[in-house]
């Protein structure tokens, strides 16, 4: 078994959820059949997590449900952001998600409720924490006096072409605007 085979199973099963909840059955069934082998056959346990009904999927409702508070944002992230330092040597200087459209301003956006008439907010918690909606700032950009609740079409407008890229960003500031949160 290479290295390599190992990273890339233990990355696969990390981002699908494999061991999420009460993985203890899938462990004892892993260890059984890995122990009768005498050997680590990624086939092998491929085959147990299935049947243990755990999926190995990536799809794309998985990749989109890995927003803010997710238990493997900070997993994708450091796949994504592969030059930020993730181990910091002081503790409160860690990497913090952050929203590009701060919550606060998408909670103010109101919508017309057709049933009721009455006005509700148009963004829900879902929408809010999309992973879309999600980047990875330094304590520094993020604490006091950095980005906070600014708004992108603010926080953006003296960034670099690089810093857009970093943090998949499009160019057109346009895209920045409140009104554009659904195309951007």
């Amino acid at each position: 078994m290479k290295a390599k085979d190992v990273d890339s199973y233990l990355l696969r099963a990390s981002l699908a959820g494999a061991f999420s909840g009460s993985p203890d059955n899938l462990l004892d069934a892993l260890v059984r059949r890995l122990t009768d082998l005498q050997a680590f056959n990624l086939d092998e346990v491929y085959d147990v997590i299935r049947s243990q009904g755990r999926s190995l999927e990536l799809t794309q409702d998985r990749l989109w449900s890995m927003g803010y508070g997710s238990d493997t944002i900070h997993l994708l992230f450091n796949l994504w952001y592969r030059d930020f330092n993730y181990t910091p040597s002081y503790e409160n200087n860690l990497p913090e998600v952050d929203h590009i459209f701060p919550q606060s301003m998408l909670r103010k956006i109101k919508t017309v409720n057709p049933a009721t008439g009455r006005k509700a907010m148009k963004y829900l918690e879902a929408d809010r924490n999309q992973l879309a909606n999600c980047m990875l700032l330094s304590k520094e950009e993020n604490g006091a006096g950095g980005k906070g609740d600014t708004p992108p079409d603010v926080w953006f407008q003296d960034k670099s072409a690089e810093y857009l890229e970093k943090h998949l960003i499009p160019p057109d500031p346009t895209l920045w605007k409140p009104d554009r949160f659904e195309t951007s």
